[in-house]
């Protein structure tokens, strides 16, 4: 038996190189079947972006296939959540792919996200053990081949609803990435709350993706992952393949949202708020979707409702969405699971693809919770997400409906700010508000809770759009 091989790997970084990326490379011989990695850096903080004077370093694996912008090598990531992680043939860290340990030049990837003023060094031990020391019975292919499955998209149909609206979670994470919860219980926990559609976001992994694939459930699952850069977070909804999130400038930033584009997925920009993080590219737009409303509506969402709404005002078309960015399911947490709920309207016989393509459309409503307040907009004929032609005479009727809504305000926004407001006076309402169209590009709704303690909102709409 041949004994394990262990390797050592120290540096220095210091406060320029503050949220780059640096690789370290290490060669893997032939026969190996296990490789498990621990690292550890000097001043040690927590990823919280309040916590300052210290360090926090980030950590993934590509392997010899290369660690290029989107390469195929990328094994893995666990951001700062772990300090060890392993990978062998049959099994792997949460957050890591299982698979065949191909020899030649594997690296280690370092995400320097804080460095404090006086530097951070850095260590990081790899224990490579041979195929016959881990229970492998032949010598394993150049190849990842026994890689597992990964959940793909699938047309496989759901419950058809008779009003075809469709309610679920599409921000959540678990502990393939920093969050408490295998995916399972995440899945169980939608299910008990009558969702209808879930996508987990881990951040800049695919494991969970291998795990949801081995889930049953009525679920309509879509996959996703939360592309996690230092200059803003993104989901992707869509694909199963990972998309780089090293990104160092605002040309890296618009080539990797091209690239999942270009893949077919549905991309959405994530938070842009303090301590969201910011988004720091804002000329770097061409989302999907913009998430108007994450977890709690106090924290800070109203800034990021306005960074959608000026770009409506633009002219510019996103489809608003939102999402708990639930990570914890076993304590308690301001953030929790489905707070606030995505309604996605789907008629007839549903699937994930459809979901995807209703909410390219704006075909989309956000209400705090499943059971919360919900709204819905139509004029002319069409619903939110669509285009009417501007009326001759500037004036468009549109209808609003609410459920679950009694006591709330009913606000009407446009380009010009609110423009109407009324009191919701049941829990099933409906009314018929003529509105001034002659300016304004876009008309939606929204309902607040104006108590004297804060002003909530409670459910928000896609715009109709004016043409």
């Amino acid at each position: 038996m041949s004994e394990p091989i262990t390797l050592e790997l120290v540096g220095r970084a210091v406060t320029s190189q503050t949220q780059t990326y640096t690789h370290l490379p290490f060669e893997v011989p032939a026969g190996i079947g296990r490789i498990e990695v621990s690292y550890e850096y000097s001043d040690q903080v927590g990823s919280d972006p309040h916590l300052t004077n210290g360090n926090t370093v980030d950590i993934g694996i590509f392997d010899a296939r290369g660690a290029g912008f989107n390469s195929p090598g990328f094994r893995g990531w666990s951001g700062s959540a772990r300090s060890s992680f392993f990978i062998a043939r049959d099994d792997a860290t949460p957050g890591y792919l299982q698979g065949a340990i191909q020899a030649g030049t594997w690296q280690i990837c370092l995400g320097l996200y804080k460095i404090a003023a006086q530097g951070c060094d850095y260590r990081v031990n790899i224990t490579l053990t041979a195929n016959e020391s881990v229970g492998a019975r032949r010598a394993l292919p150049d190849s990842p081949g026994e890689m597992p499955p990964l959940l793909p998209l699938r047309s496989t149909p759901g419950r058809v609803k008779p009003d075809g609206w469709y309610c679920g979670e599409m921000h959540c994470h678990t502990y393939h990435s920093d969050g408490d919860s295998d995916p399972l219980d995440v899945v169980r926990k939608a299910e008990a709350l009558g969702l209808d559609f879930l996508a987990i976001t881990d951040h800049n992994n695919l494991s969970h993706l291998a795990r949801l694939n081995t889930i049953k459930t009525p679920l309509m699952l879509i996959p996703g992952l939360e592309v996690t850069t230092y200059k803003g977070h993104w989901n992707i909804w869509g694909g199963n393949s990972w998309i780089d999130f090293r990104i160092e400038d605002e040309t890296q930033m618009a080539e990797a949202i091209a690239e999942a584009k270009w893949r077919g997925y549905v991309t959405s920009l994530n938070h842009p708020r303090p301590f969201g993080p910011d988004w720091v590219y804002p000329t770097v737009d061409d989302h999907h979707c913009i998430e108007v409303w994450n977890g709690p509506w106090a924290l800070f969402n109203d800034t990021a409702l306005e960074f959608w709404e000026s770009r409506l005002r633009q002219g510019k078309r996103y489809t608003a969405v939102g999402g708990s960015d639930s990570h914890f399911h076993k304590r308690e947490h301001p953030a929790q699971f489905a707070h606030p709920t995505l309604w996605i309207y789907c008629p007839g016989e549903p699937g994930a693809p459809k979901l995807l393509d209703a909410i390219r459309d704006g075909h989309v409503a956000i209400s705090e919770s499943p059971s919360g307040a919900r709204l819905t907009l139509q004029a002319g004929g069409v619903m939110m997400g669509d285009s009417i032609p501007r009326p001759a005479n500037g004036r468009l009727t549109i209808t609003v409906t609410a459920a679950r809504g009694a006591g709330s305000l009913l606000e009407v926004v446009t380009a010009s700010g609110r423009v109407h407001s009324e009191r919701v006076t049941g829990d099933e309402f409906s009314s018929e508000i003529e509105v001034d169209a002659s300016q304004t590009p876009y008309v939606r709704v929204q309902l607040v809770n104006d108590s004297e303690q804060a002003r909530l909102v409670q459910a928000l709409t896609n715009p109709v759009y004016l043409i």
